[in-house]
């Protein structure tokens, strides 16, 4: 497979210029001078030869013909010819400044001649062929042909190989054309003229006026026979029967002539230009280069007719104004808390604190193993070296040793890390936004205890100043993007913050979950804290409600987002981490400047859309888009990206469809094994396109545990019990933070 954004690499460094690249259902390579767009065929066979080939050709063009002169070029004749001669100038050029072009060129023509696509089968090349199809070819084969020149012909030859600009090369086509057109008006004279495979090659007589006996002359005649070549002896159209009448003609008619051709008008006999009525010959073909002319043919054969083509718009620039920052988000939050109860500030205060206080043991345990994995980890790749210091005691053993000197031990540097996550806000996530709000605070707690840089956001489709359409923009729309929709992505946590600033806002995130928990979650016994949630709340800003899930914006955000915060803190390890329950919002299908566009007329609707996302042709439809950005971002940053994907209720197709089982009972072990597995620890790891983890993690069983043991209750006398409640508590109270656990496993 050829990979297309290697060729449009290609492309543009040939072109020495950041022109588009387009590959698309046509018949062959073009440029458009004026938009500097290139556009390439889609093939069957993907042969690099050929597409560096036309790659380098038509960046010829992009470099060295001029759009306006050519596009000028109205008459199909000397378009024709400039086609050829300009084409040979262009090569020229290109191979000469990238000589690594030379043998693409070698290689492309010799697939695309075995293919026909010059139409040279059963054609002699010295004898058939005109002087512009004789240049062409020596050009494309790269003077690797048998071809023949005369003397007249090593003339022409001369006047090409002289060309250096656009103009002479029009100049040079007329020139060439003209004289092609004498010789044609001259070799019409010949009796047998239309017997000729040249005169039949480039339609210069009617097959219909063919006698049964024309039928063996040309192309099944005996090439090596006298009279056949008498009657090819056409090159350069200087065969000496035609210089002959051109004698006579220069000399005048004389009044015997005249008689003649009386005579033979009166007898009904033909005269030069005629055979029967008109002789087959035609007066109005115009002369072109037939091979050219053959290649323009030819070239759906090496298409790929079964695609239909791509769209191509390019991402749009995010607008990082429109960011609601940490500082922002704590301002509106605490405006909102002002206006409200403060008996709900209080209560909320009190339950964040207790929830606080239960987490911290837990998260040190597990800062503390995290500190143990890493220190073993990196002694693990220690090294001994020596230090070119005697040590004293083992001096004694220099006689039979001559390890006498002291070691060093060399532990290996850890890596600086960094993540940045993304939280699903949408409406859907109302009834596991408390657990999972819980995960997340476990998880920045503890980041913060190992001084881990980190960036929390949230996306949600609700706006800012909704009503007035005030604010920034989310995109920076220009034309040839691909238009998204305005959204709301909010950096709601930061490791820039103070801990004053991040304990209030991890308090503001924990009244969040706990006013969607109560008005959105149905509660079969309503306590006195969930009626001081849901009736003494003072709410949520307008802004952070819920909405649906713009996850693909918030990618084009991460796209800018996470090589900035790479830089800036030095992140040796970065991890990308998105938690949704559900797939990304459809695109819009509509391109700047093509709104009015009938994106989803037949034609269009097959296409396949291409992203443009940088140096990365994102290739597929907006309802896969989402893996290839992640790809995108894995690939330019280097990024683990990980995946935290909530499932409400966990059916057998939510497991089976990440399975790659060879038959049914392969699946059905497997899915019995999955099941197990996310049993035990809260979360099954499986292979998701675009991540290097992505996890299942099941809705229901995402709160996170604690254990006190004055609550416990164990049965008198039975230290056994004591020691299987204790132990399964403290199992518990590790697995519930599944998030965190699989956090630490991958930074560890």
């Amino acid at each position: 497979m050829i990979n297309l954004d290697v060729k449009s690499n290609l492309a543009k460094l040939i072109a020495t210029e950041n022109i588009s690249i387009q590959h698309n259902k046509v018949q062959t390579a073009s440029f458009d001078v004026k938009n500097r767009v290139l556009t390439l065929p889609i093939f069957k066979e993907k042969s690099g030869d050929v597409y560096d080939m036309l790659i380098a050709h038509e960046c010829a063009h992009a470099l060295f013909t001029p759009y306006k002169e050519w596009e000028n070029i109205d008459n199909a004749e000397l378009r024709s010819y400039v086609n050829v001669l300009e084409d040979t100038r262009i090569d020229l050029l290109i191979q000469d400044k990238f000589p690594g072009v030379v043998r693409n060129y070698e290689n492309g023509f010799d697939i695309l001649e075995k293919k026909d696509f010059f139409g040279l089968w059963g054609k002699d090349l010295n004898k058939d062929l005109m002087i512009i199809d004789k240049i062409n070819l020596r050009s494309k084969s790269l003077q690797r042909l048998p071809i023949e020149f005369d003397a007249e012909g090593q003339e022409w030859l001369t006047k090409v190989d002289a060309l250096k600009t656009f103009d002479d090369v029009v100049a040079l086509a007329q020139e060439m054309l003209d004289w092609q057109k004498e010789q044609v008006e001259q070799m019409k004279k010949l009796p047998d003229f239309h017997k000729l495979p040249m005169a039949q090659n480039y339609n210069q007589v009617d097959e219909d006026d063919f006698d049964d006996e024309d039928d063996n002359v040309g192309y099944g005649a005996d090439e090596n026979s006298d009279e056949q070549d008498e009657k090819n002896d056409f090159n350069n159209f200087g065969d000496q029967k035609a210089d002959d009448e051109k004698d006579t003609q220069q000399s005048g008619p004389t009044e015997q002539s005249d008689e003649k051709k009386e005579e033979e008008k009166d007898q009904g006999a033909p005269t030069q230009h005629s055979k029967g009525a008109d002789g087959g010959v035609k007066s109005d073909t115009p002369l072109k280069a037939i091979t050219d002319e053959s290649f323009k043919e030819k070239s759906h054969e090496l298409l790929d007719e079964k695609s239909h083509g791509y769209i191509y718009g390019n991402m749009p620039e995010p607008n990082l104004k429109s960011i609601i920052t940490h500082k922002e988000f704590l301002d509106d939050m605490k405006k909102c808390a002002n206006g409200g109860s403060e008996k709900y500030n209080e209560w909320l205060k009190q339950h964040f604190n207790k929830f606080k206080n239960e987490n911290k043991k837990t998260v040190s345990y597990l800062v503390k193993e995290f500190e143990m994995k890493k220190a073993a980890t990196s002694y693990a790749r220690a090294s001994q070296d020596k230090t070119g210091v005697i040590d004293p005691l083992k001096l004694p053993n220099y006689k039979f040793s001559e390890d006498i000197f002291k070691r060093m031990t060399i532990l290996p540097d850890g890596k600086n890390h960094g993540f940045i996550m993304l939280l699903d806000w949408s409406g859907s996530m109302s009834d596991c936004l408390k657990n999972t709000i819980e995960q997340l605070l476990n998880l920045v707690e503890f980041v913060r205890k190992v001084n881990i840089p980190f960036e929390v956001y949230f996306f949600t489709s609700e706006r800012r100043h909704f009503d007035d359409n005030q604010g920034e923009p989310s995109f920076n729309h220009k034309s040839g993007d691909w238009m998204f929709d305005n959204f709301n992505l909010v950096n709601c946590m930061s490791h820039r913050q103070t801990k004053k600033q991040l304990d209030e806002t991890m308090m503001y995130m924990f009244h969040m979950a706990e006013y969607y928990n109560s008005n959105y979650v149905y509660h079969r016994d309503w306590n006195d804290d969930l009626q001081m949630a849901r009736y003494d709340s003072w709410g949520i800003p307008r802004q952070y409600n819920l909405g649906n899930t713009p996850l693909n914006e918030a990618l084009i955000f991460a796209d800018k987002l996470v090589p900035m915060f790479i830089k800036k803190y030095g992140i040796e390890k970065f991890t990308f981490i998105t938690l949704t329950d559900g797939g990304a919002n459809s695109t819009r299908g509509k391109i700047k400047g093509l709104e009015n566009a009938d994106m989803y007329s037949d034609e269009n609707y097959r296409k396949t859309p291409i992203y443009k996302m940088g140096k990365k042709s994102l290739i597929g439809s907006s309802y896969n888009l989402t893996p290839k950005i992640l790809k995108a971002i894995k690939l330019k940053y280097g990024a683990n990206v990980i995946g935290f994907y909530i499932i409400k209720r966990v059916k057998k197709w939510d497991i089976e469809k990440y399975i790659d089982a060879k038959d049914y009972y392969d699946r059905e072990r497997k899915y019995v094994a999955a099941r197990k597995q996310m049993t035990k620890d809260k979360a099954l790891a499986v292979n998701a396109d675009g991540y290097n983890k992505f996890f299942i993690l099941d809705g229901k069983k995402m709160k996170v545990e604690n254990f006190d043991m004055s609550e416990a209750s164990v049965k008198k006398g039975t230290p056994s019990e004591f020691k299987r409640i204790f132990g399964k508590a403290m199992q518990d109270r590790l697995v519930s933070r599944v998030v965190l656990n699989k956090f630490i496993e991958e930074v560890a």
